[in-house]
């Protein structure tokens, strides 16, 4: 499953609520009949596609390059 721990005060409860829904979606389809498949594969996968863009939204920023004092500096030779 490729649930992570996502922040709480950020998107990833929406996330998570996108994840359960796919799931139940994904459940049900057998069940479904194969005239109707086709609009709920167009709802797994609009619900794939919302998921990875507020997924790649979660991401923390660039974490920066910091040295701090005492710490030896890199040796740049070639």
């Amino acid at each position: 499953m490729r649930q992570q721990r996502y922040e709480v005060e950020s998107l990833g409860p929406i996330i998570l609520e996108i994840e359960k829904r796919e799931n139940k979606l994904r459940a049900i389809r057998p069940l479904v009949a194969k005239t109707e498949r086709k609009s709920l594969d167009l709802r797994l996968q609009a619900l794939e596609d919302s998921r990875q863009i507020l997924s790649a939204a979660c991401k923390g920023g660039p974490k920066m390059n910091a040295t701090f004092a005492g710490t030896p500096e890199p040796n740049h030779e070639r």
